[in-house]
Parts: C-alpha cells; structure tokens; sequence
C-alpha cells in the first residue's frame, strides 16, 4: 500500500475536514463540514475501490447537508432506506455492511437528536467505520475515525461540563432568591 497514492492523498485532505467539523460544537457547522468531509472521502473510498462506502459517504454528506435545514422523518426514512438499497447492491463481504449500519444509525440520530446524544452516536458509528477502514486499507479513514472517536469525546466532556456549570449556576441563583425570601 503506497502512502502517498492520489487514494490515499484525497483521505488526508477529507481528514482534515473532518478534524474540524468533530471540532464544532455549533450542529450546524458540523454538518457542513461533514458534507464536504463526506464528499472527499466518497472520492477516496471509490478510487480504493470501496464501492458500499463510497455510496454511504455519498449518502452521509448529502444528509448532513440536508440535516442544517430538516430534521425528522423528512430525513430519516428516505435516507435509511437509499442506505439500505445501496448496501444491498453494493454488498461484497461483511465488512461492507459496516458503512451501512453506521448510516443508518447516524441518520436517525441527526434526524431527531442533536447535542450530547448526536456525538455519543457518532462515537459508535467511528468504531465500526474504523473495523471497516482497516480492512478496507484506508489510511486517511482509520486516521479520522481514531482522531473523530478522541474528539467527540473530548467535544463530549466540554458540553458535559458546559451543562453541570450552568445548572450549578442555576442552582445557586435558586439558592440565593430561596435566602432572600426567607
């Protein structure tokens, strides 16, 4: 496997906007970058010759894209059944059935969730896009979904902490009228 082959290359240059949409904390920024991170790495997936996720990356960024302006059913069952006829059709070995899993789990989360519980469930779909990048020999893949499953975490950790430090300022401001009243 060459490292510097044009596959490999146009990985990186999805990787890297892929770090900065795992980055975002804003949803809608997010799935911008995703599409165009999306869009690349379809380009990447298909030069490997890793037709099932090249067609879900092409799925994935056309949803994200989508996703800044629907939500909902809108968007999940057209897109988790495109996802499933495609991986139907694109289907070689148990390993492509990977992308389509990971599709459609991130589809019905960005459809009707957002925050804390959208990042959770990239988190899982990075682990099994990570399974199907090793064996598919994606460099630039492996390296994101190991770098996306420490960012959404670490992303994850900052909301989290964001969460407890206003809840414990609403707290304290619950408190002190609580005083004052008595």
């Amino acid at each position: 496997m060459d490292l510097f082959s044009i596959p490999q290359l146009s990985g990186y240059l999805a990787y890297c906007f892929s770090l900065s949409a795992a980055l975002q904390k804003n949803d809608k920024k997010l799935f911008l970058f995703f599409a165009v991170s999306n869009a690349l790495f379809s380009i990447h997936h298909f030069l490997l010759g890793n037709t099932s996720a090249a067609i879900s990356k092409i799925i994935v960024g056309s949803r994200m894209y989508l996703n800044i302006h629907f939500k909902g059913a809108v968007i999940a069952y057209p897109f988790a059944a495109i996802a499933l006829i495609c991986g139907y059709f694109s289907y070689k070995n148990l390993y492509s059935l990977l992308p389509v899993i990971a599709v459609i789990a991130a589809t019905f989360t960005a459809a009707y969730s957002g925050g804390v519980k959208l990042r959770i469930c990239f988190i899982f779909c990075c682990f099994l896009w990570l399974i199907h990048d090793i064996a598919g020999h994606s460099v630039g893949g492996t390296i994101e979904d190991l770098t996306n499953i420490l960012i959404y975490s670490l992303t994850l950790y900052r909301m989290k902490k964001e969460e407890k430090k206003s809840l414990n300022i609403s707290g304290s401001e619950t408190k002190l009228q609580q005083n004052r009243a008595a």
